[in-house]
Parts: C-alpha cells; sequence; structure tokens
C-alpha cells in the first residue's frame, strides 16, 4: 500500500479547478419562492395559498429549502488511502460552513473509488444504509468499480441514531443531507476524470430514500437505481420494525410525550417540509429503476409502492422500472451484487 499522500486546496489560494470555480468566485444558487432564514428554512407561502398550488407548483417552490452559497465550502482536501493497478480509494474532505446555521463548521467526506486510467469515466453517488458506511455501500461501490465507473460514497456527517435529536429537527437533518450532496457533487464533477455528463445515484434501504430524495431535488444526476426505499418518511417511521428505527421512535416518544406511533406520524407530517415524494414529480420516470421486496418490515412494501406511484405518470404510460423481490428487506439487500449488474445495464441505455 502506499503511503497516505495529501493534496490540499484552499480557498484563498485559488489554485486548484476544483476550488476556484467553487470558493473563489461565490455563486448564490437559490429558487424563488422561499425565504432562507439562518437555522431554519420556511416558505414564503401561506398554506392556504400552497394548497391551491399544483404538485409540479409545489416541487419547484420547495427546491428552495436546499439553496445553498458556494462560499460555504472553506476548504477541500484530498488524501490518497490505497492505490492498485485496478483502482485507488481516496477521502476527499470538506470543511463546511453549515448551510442552516445551526452546526458552525463541520467535516464532510467523500470516499472515492476511483477507476484507473485517463478517460473521464460515468460516476456512481452512492448513499449509505442506516447501519452506515461500512459495509454494503463499500461493496457496492467495488462492483461498480469492476463495471468501468467511478463510485463515490457521500459519507453522513451526523448519525441518524442520535437519541437527542427532536423530531422538529428531523427535516433539518435530511435538508442538510442534500444541500451537503450538492457541494460534495460540485467538487466531484469539476475533477477531469469524472465525467460530469454521466452521474447517478445509488442506494439501499435508507440509502435508497436519501438516493431519491437527492434524485428529485438535483438535476445533474441523470439517473436513479435504489433497492427497498421509499417515500413518506412519517409513515415509513410509524410502521417499521427495524429494531434501532423503533428504538428512536419510542425514545422521542418518551421524551416528547407522544403516546401512540400514530401520534408520532401526525407530528412529523405537521414538521416536516419535504419528502422524496414531494420531488418525484420533477424526474422522468424512464430515469429511475427500483427494486421492491414483498412482506418489507422495515421499510414495508406500502411506502415502496408509494415511491414507484410518486415517479410514475400513468396519463402518459411511463413508469419506473421495477425488479420484484420476494426475499423480504435484508436478503434483498445482499443481493445488491445482482442487482448493480442491472443497474449498469439501466445507466448505459
Amino acid at each position: 500500500m502506499h503511503e497516505p499522500r495529501n493534496l490540499r486546496y484552499k480557498a484563498d489560494l485559488g489554485t486548484a479547478v476544483v476550488v476556484a470555480s467553487l470558493l473563489v468566485f461565490p455563486l448564490l444558487l437559490t429558487s424563488a419562492g422561499i425565504e432562507a432564514v439562518a437555522g431554519t428554512r420556511s416558505f414564503s407561502v401561506t398554506p392556504e395559498q400552497e394548497s391551491s398550488l399544483s404538485t409540479l407548483e409545489k416541487a419547484k417552490k420547495r427546491l428552495a429549502l436546499f439553496d445553498y452559497t458556494s462560499s460555504a465550502v472553506l476548504s477541500v482536501e484530498r488524501t490518497l488511502e490505497k492505490k492498485s493497478q485496478k483502482y485507488s480509494r481516496e477521502t476527499i474532505r470538506l470543511t463546511i460552513d453549515d448551510p442552516l446555521g445551526q452546526r458552525g463548521e463541520f467535516v464532510q467526506d467523500i470516499r472515492f473509488f476511483r477507476k484507473s486510467g485517463e478517460a473521464a469515466l460515468p460516476l456512481v453517488l452512492v448513499f449509505p444504509p442506516f447501519t452506515g458506511t461500512q459495509y454494503l455501500d463499500t461493496w457496492s461501490s467495488g462492483v461498480f468499480v469492476q463495471h468501468g465507473y467511478h463510485a463515490a460514497v457521500i459519507v453522513p456527517s451526523e448519525s441518524i441514531m442520535d437519541l437527542s435529536r427532536s423530531l422538529d429537527h428531523f427535516d433539518d437533518l435530511l435538508i442538510r443531507e442534500v444541500i451537503v450532496t450538492r457541494m460534495c457533487l460540485d467538487v466531484l464533477e469539476a475533477l477531469p476524470e469524472v465525467d460530469g455528463d454521466r452521474i447517478y445515484a445509488y442506494g439501499i434501504s435508507l440509502g435508497g430514500i436519501r438516493a431519491s430524495l437527492a434524485f428529485g431535488v438535483e438535476p445533474r444526476i441523470k439517473k436513479m437505481a435504489e433497492v427497498v426505499g421509499g417515500g413518506d418518511i412519517p409513515g415509513i417511521i410509524k410502521d417499521t420494525l427495524f429494531s434501532r428505527l423503533v428504538k428512536i421512535r419510542e425514545n422521542r416518544m418518551r421524551l416528547e410525550n407522544l403516546a401512540t406511533p400514530e401520534e408520532v406520524e401526525k407530528y412529523l407530517e405537521a414538521e416536516m417540509h419535504m419528502d422524496p415524494l414531494d420531488f418525484a414529480i420533477l424526474r422522468e420516470p424512464e430515469d429511475v429503476i427500483m427494486v421492491i421486496s414483498d412482506h418489507d418490515r422495515f421499510v414495508p412494501t406500502t411506502y415502496q409502492e408509494k415511491l414507484r406511484t410518486a415517479f410514475s405518470r400513468p396519463e402518459t404510460g411511463s413508469y419506473p422500472s421495477v425488479i420484484r423481490s420476494k426475499r423480504g428487506h435484508v436478503l434483498t439487500a445482499l443481493h445488491y451484487k445482482k442487482y448493480i449488474e442491472k443497474f449498469v445495464e439501466f445507466f448505459e441505455e
């Protein structure tokens, strides 16, 4: 293994292409219709006004939840961790000033699996599942590299298992993750080895939910492949039997004086400003492939079907590609390699 070496890019130097376009010339990325306030994001339309908007208009207005300034990326550091004839593994570390104004500065890592070669290659953004960045995302990245892709794991900077996070801040977690994904994409697409016209998203379980949300918001992601993800986050939290998520739900019920999972669902529906279902209308069904598992108790099948329905356009006869599994949640996820074979074919269509 080669010794790690650091390639540092600083905003005040203006020498690296990656940072020159991102940090030296700050650009406010905004959408009309929502006011951004430090520490939170709020709609500039009243609930009465919003209720009269079409699904498409609502989705476009909600995009402003994910506005950011490129100057919030304070520095980028690229470190080579491992190099072989077939690929290299790097860590790209961003130091970010929290776009929501809640956390101050924090570190965001990208685990970059770079396919060896000189030509610009397509990139798959890999979104980790609930268990974090240890197994499925790393293994999946290796399979994509074998098929001639770069893979970039967007490492969560916050733990979803944080029992101290109140329900009314769960929305902030997801909004911040999407904004950070967009910042990471700014860096990645500027790399000369990345083909910026062929960027895709992939995730399993919670990673599928993350991928679906990012895909709905970010047009630079051309296609999306997800395994046993879903939509309607309040409903998923209410009905899941996944022990770790049940623990979070029960802890918040106790601390926030909520008597039943149904009350949790109702509370979240009132507090959350966005869901993967909200943005599916902005993307074409033909650019989505999903693996849906029957009898799923972790992300109940009902919510996987809701996501499929959100991406569907029955009026034009357009639907996402769907692969059905009868193995349940965990065993379906563990067959990721077989599904990636199909996803690669889908990306190349």
